[in-house]
C-alpha cells in the first residue's frame, strides 16, 4: 500500500470513508485464517460488555496505593529487565491519527451505529475506544474468539472511523469474571483475586465483588502475552485499528491483601506484557492506562518509554491532589516521547477530584486541561448519557465554532520521538 507520511505538525489530511474502507479491507480479509479465531460456535453479540451501559466504572485507589515509597520504587526499577532494541526499530511506520475518540462499554450493533452516526461528520473525532474482556477473547486455552472485534472494526471502518481495542483484565461489575475459565486453578495462582467494589454498581445484586487477574503469576503473564501476540498477527496491519490499550493499573481493594512479593511480581509482569505487546504491534499504538499504586508508576513508565508504549489515563480530574502529586508529573516525562491519551470518564463530568463534591466542570475545561496540562495526543470521551447527560455537551462542543478546526481538535499532533515514522495509513 502507498504510505502517507505525516508532516512535522502531524495528523495530516483526512481520509474519506470510501478511501479508508478500501485501504483497510485487505488487512481484515488477510487475517481471517489466523489461529482458531472463528466464532467457535458462540453468540458474538451476547458478551457482558454488550449488555452494559456506557458508564465505565473505575477503581478507587486504596490508601497504600496513594503513598509513594522511594525504597519500593527504586527496588522495582532495579528489578525490571532491560528492553532490547527490537521494541524500537528505527524508521518503523506507525499508524498515527491523533484526535478525539468516544469510549463505549456497550457494543451492540445499534449502539455502535448510533455513536458512529453522531461523529460521522466530525473529522476531528477519529473513532471509538471499545472494551473487550480477556475472558471473552479466549473462551478456551489457545482458542481465540475475535469475531466481535472483527465486527466492530468493520463497522467503524464503514463510517471512515478507527478503533482503539482495550483489553480488559479487570471485572468491575459484580459477579463477572476477569480471567479465562481455564485459569481458575492453582497452576495460574487461582487466575484472579477478588476485589471489593462500590455498593453503587452492585445494587439489586447479592454479589459484592469484582476481580483482577493474578498477574503476579508468571503463567498468567505468558498467557496474556500469547493473547496479544495473536491479536498483533491479526490487527497490526489493519488501518482501522489505531491502537490497543490495557486498563488502569490501580489494583483494587483485595479481599485477601496481596503480599509485597505479589505486588512486585504483578507490576514486573505488567511491564513485560507492555513490552511484548509493543513488539506484537510494531505499526500500531500500544497504550497502558496508568494511575496507581504511586510507588510502582515511575518504574512502569520508565519501561513504557523504553518500549515505545503510550501513556494513557483513566481519569481527567481538574484538581485532584493525588493525581497532581504522583501521576500527572509522569505525563510531563512522557510528552513528545510516546503518545499520551487521557480519558474523560463519568465521574470526571460531575466533580473536580476523586470522590469530591458535586461540581460539574464544563466540557471545554476538561478539553483544555487534557490539551494543556496533560499534553494529550488522544482524548477518550465516555459516552455518558445518565444523570445530566454530559455527553450531549461533548457533542455540542464537537460541533461548535469554538472547537479546534485543526485535524486533531486542538490536541497535540507531533510524531513521538520514539516512533520511526508516523503515517495516516500503512
Amino acid at each position: 500500500m502507498a504510505t502517507a507520511a505525516l508532516t512535522a505538525c502531524g495528523g495530516g489530511g483526512d481520509t474519506t470513508s470510501q478511501e479508508f474502507a478500501a485501504s483497510s479491507a485487505p488487512e481484515l480479509a488477510q487475517s481471517q485464517p489466523l489461529e482458531t479465531a472463528q466464532a467457535l460456535g458462540t453468540d458474538v453479540g451476547s458478551t457482558a460488555a454488550d449488555e452494559g451501559s456506557d458508564d465505565i466504572t473505575s477503581l478507587d485507589p486504596q490508601p497504600w496505593e496513594l503513598e509513594y515509597d522511594d525504597a519500593t520504587a527504586q527496588a522495582f526499577i532495579a528489578s525490571l529487565p532491560p528492553v532490547s532494541g527490537e521494541a524500537r526499530a528505527a524508521r518503523t511506520r506507525v499508524k498515527w491519527n491523533p484526535g478525539h475518540y468516544v469510549a463505549l462499554s456497550r457494543r451492540d450493533v445499534a449502539s455502535l451505529h448510533t455513536a458512529l452516526r453522531e461523529i460521522r461528520n466530525v473529522p476531528q473525532v477519529k473513532g471509538l475506544l471499545l472494551r473487550y474482556g480477556w475472558r471473552q477473547l479466549e473462551p478456551r486455552k489457545g482458542h481465540y474468539n475475535f469475531a466481535t472485534i472483527d465486527r466492530d472494526v468493520a463497522l467503524a471502518r464503514s463510517y471512515g472511523k478507527r478503533v482503539f481495542i482495550m483489553v480488559e483484565t479487570k471485572a468491575f461489575r459484580p459477579g463477572l469474571r476477569a480471567a479465562p475459565g481455564y485459569m481458575y486453578t492453582p497452576e495460574y495462582g487461582g487466575g484472579a483475586y477478588k476485589i471489593r467494589i462500590k455498593a453503587k454498581p452492585t445494587l439489586g445484586s447479592s454479589q459484592r465483588y469484582g476481580e483482577n487477574i493474578a498477574l503476579y503469576n508468571d503463567k498468567v503473564r505468558d498467557r496474556l502475552i500469547a493473547l496479544t501476540s495473536a491479536m498483533g498477527r491479526r490487527y497490526n496491519l489493519n488501518n482501522a485499528v489505531e491502537g490497543v490499550a490495557f486498563n488502569e493499573t490501580a489494583m483494587g481493594q483485595a479481599v485477601k491483601p496481596l503480599s509485597r512479593a505479589q505486588s512486585d511480581g504483578f507490576f514486573r509482569n505488567l511491564a513485560q506484557v507492555n513490552t511484548a505487546t509493543r513488539r506484537a504491534f510494531p505499526n500500531t499504538v500500544v497504550m497502558q492506562f496508568i494511575n496507581f499504586p504511586a510507588s510502582y508508576m515511575p518504574g512502569l513508565v520508565r519501561n513504557m518509554l523504553n518500549s515505545s508504549v503510550a501513556l494513557g489515563g483513566p481519569d481527567t480530574f481538574l484538581n485532584d491532589h493525588d493525581l497532581n502529586r504522583n501521576t500527572y508529573p509522569l505525563y510531563d516525562q512522557a510528552q513528545g516521547k510516546v503518545p499520551i491519551g487521557p480519558s474523560v470518564q463519568p465521574e470526571n463530568y460531575v466533580t473536580h477530584s476523586q470522590n469530591g463534591p458535586h461540581s460539574p466542570p464544563k466540557v471545554t475545561e476538561l478539553h483544555a486541561f487534557a490539551q494543556n496540562r496533560l499534553h494529550a495526543n488522544y482524548l477518550f470521551w465516555s459516552r455518558t448519557l445518565t444523570g445530566h447527560k454530559p455527553y450531549n455537551n461533548v457533542l455540542r462542543m464537537f460541533k461548535s465554532e469554538a472547537f479546534g478546526r485543526d485535524n486533531a481538535g486542538g490536541l497535540r499532533t507531533g510524531c513521538p520521538a520514539s516512533y520511526g515514522l508516523c503515517v495516516r495509513s500503512l
